[in-house]
């Protein structure tokens, strides 16, 4: 549910519940976000507001959040008028989005003054705005509104704050029956959106829970409504002022089965039953853990968008680089008749004429015959050395060449084992152990120094964890760091290690209690995931070699996630998602 008036109401009781603080510091951690710290009762509280376009909200928070090193003006501003004030009262206009938070604080000169810092939570067009109540006049606001962006309503210094346009609609506790069915038949839409533009304040996700309340069609047309669907959906909202007007609010988070956020309400929602939830015993609690997961889901989303970016310029990059180094190659390779060329001229210059430009020869291998150009300049022995010295620097650069290009296939099987290590990333801390290890192997630059370290540290990820049918553990690494960790340091030397052949992925290990050796099925489940996590995850009959730990071991300078290994045996599999997913539901 968006941060609607309802949430509001059921906020507004935590929010009266500050009146008397003073306020000890104002924090910006964001370019539209606020966090006063306020002291009451002997402790602090934080007080967040937000005028995010898609997070405008206001709410108590426990979540101790990052700074930047230089405060923004709007901040430095509120610091000058605010620190030290005391929180008076609290002001919400009926059924709006908008809360007043009146402060008694001094000005420069030591007078009293009276300040109102508002907050109007309106989508894209909220606002945090500190105005002198004596005067009427905006002193700052977190956003400037010109005239080009709002001819109606201008936010600048100076200028008298003017309310937002009041509601048009009536509010939920002053509707009646007679003018809810005159309203609502008025609308000529689906019933969802009818009920929006008929009830001041109404969310489409509150009027998909009234409609559902109602026994309704949510496509049904209020046109094509009949008097009994009408009285029912009549009902449903007489109920819900009533729990309203009652205060019984039961604050839930509801969440997706992969465990993302998807709604936040201040009371269970029947059209979300079937989802999983988490109630909270305050409203700020819930808003606070709804809109963390958010934000961290938004961070992840856009941090693996990046790194994904950056990862397919760096495979371009070593994809031109591997063309041009095979192309050496192929040029270089045909330098072997520069070597025939020498051979040919030496065992024929006495016939040869001085001044010749070219001469055709007899292969004697082939019989066949061969036209070499001559430089008139040169004896015929000179010509066959400058044919010999350019065969012998042909020969270095096919060396050359033949090495760049497997270095470049290297580099290029590396890229793309961080490519399935970004695809089987499950949160912030798989993405920040990725990109330390790239500002570690110098493919991304880190700003801090020893961020990516200690970061690396803090946020350390685990394995994923499964369990084969005869309950052995296998852990597969997620990605390269944690390959090498998994491999080298957790695991036992008489451990099973896994690997798809001569493929990018991931690492499986298969925990063997000593003196004892996996049954078939588990071997073969563990190859299973080896394939999976493996660039061959769409292949049939994929080799996977399978091996004890103690026969695995690293190569001095190799890149995270390289390994060698022996004693090996191969196993074939078809990675299959059923089968994976049978492995998951086995965790436990």
């Amino acid at each position: 549910m968006p941060f609607d008036a309802t949430v509001l109401t059921a906020l507004k009781p935590e929010l009266d519940g500050l009146s008397g603080s003073r306020v000890l510091k104002v924090y910006q951690p964001a370019r539209l976000e606020l966090v006063l710290t306020l002291r009451l009762e002997g402790e602090n509280v934080r007080l967040l507001l937000s005028a995010h376009p898609e997070r405008a909200r206001l709410h108590i928070t426990t979540r101790a959040q990052a700074n930047p090193p230089t405060p923004p003006a709007f901040c430095m501003y509120l610091r000058r008028h605010l620190e030290g004030a005391r929180l008076t009262g609290i002001r919400r206009p009926p059924g709006e989005r908008i809360v007043g938070l009146k402060f008694e604080g001094r000005d420069e000169l030591g007078e009293r003054v009276q300040l109102e810092l508002i907050a109007e939570i309106m989508g894209k067009h909220s606002n945090i705005i500190l105005v002198n109540n004596a005067s009427g006049l905006i002193l700052e606001a977190i956003k400037h509104v010109t005239e080009e962006v709002n001819r109606f309503r201008e936010v600048l210094p100076g200028l008298p704050y003017r309310n937002p346009p009041p509601l048009e609609k009536p509010l939920l506790e002053d509707l009646t029956e007679l003018a809810f069915y005159s309203k609502l038949q008025a609308q000529k839409n689906e019933v969802v959106k009818a009920l929006v533009g008929t009830v001041a304040g109404f969310s489409p996700l509150l009027a998909r829970e009234v409609v559902v309340r109602a026994g309704l069609d949510e496509e049904l047309n209020v046109k094509a409504a009949s008097r009994a669907d009408l009285e029912r959906l009549w009902q449903a909202l007489t109920e819900l002022r009533e729990q309203i007007a009652n205060g019984r609010w039961s604050p839930t988070v509801y969440l997706s089965p992969e465990g993302k956020a998807l709604e936040v309400a201040p009371f269970p929602l029947t059209l979300l039953g079937a989802f999983p939830r988490e109630t909270f015993p305050t409203m700020s609690a819930a808003l606070d853990f709804f809109y963390a997961k958010k934000e961290e889901e938004e961070r992840f989303t856009s941090t693996r968008q990046n790194l994904m970016s950056w990862l397919k310029r760096a495979q371009e990059r070593v994809e031109k680089k591997l063309g041009l180094h095979l192309e050496a190659v192929r040029e270089a390779s045909a330098s072997e008749k520069y070597r025939r060329f020498g051979e040919l001229l030496l065992a024929n210059a006495y016939r040869i004429p001085a001044g010749t430009t070219e001469v055709e020869l007899e292969d004697w291998e082939t019989g066949a015959p061969v036209r070499i150009p001559l430089d008139p300049r040169f004896t015929p022995p000179k010509n066959a050395q400058v044919y010999f010295r350019r065969f012998a620097k042909a020969k270095k650069t096919l060396l050359a060449a033949r090495e760049q290009a497997a270095r470049d296939r290297e580099e290029l099987n590396y890229l793309e084992s961080v490519g399935l290590a970004l695809d089987a990333a499950e949160d912030l801390a798989d993405l920040e152990e990725i990109k330390a290890e790239l500002e570690k192997e110098g493919y991304l630059k880190n700003p801090e120094p020893n961020r990516a370290g200690n970061q690396a540290h803090q946020t350390r990820s685990q394995p994923l964890t499964f369990y084969s049918s005869a309950g052995w553990t296998i852990l597969v690494g997620r990605n390269n760091r944690q390959n090498d960790r998994l491999t080298l340091r957790q695991a036992k030397p008489e451990d099973l290690w896994f690997h798809a052949k001569d493929i990018p992925g991931a690492h499986v290990v298969v925990r063997c209690p000593e003196g004892k050796f996996p049954p078939e099925e588990t071997i073969y489940e563990a190859a299973l995931l080896a394939a999976y996590y493996s660039r061959a995850r769409h292949s049939s009959q994929v080799p996977v070699d399978y091996t004890h730990c103690r026969h695995v071991r690293k190569p001095a300078g190799a890149r995270p996630g390289f390994v060698i290994y022996d004693h090996q045996r191969t196993v074939y599999v078809t990675p299959a998602e059923e089968k994976i997913k049978a492995l998951r539901s086995k965790l436990s």
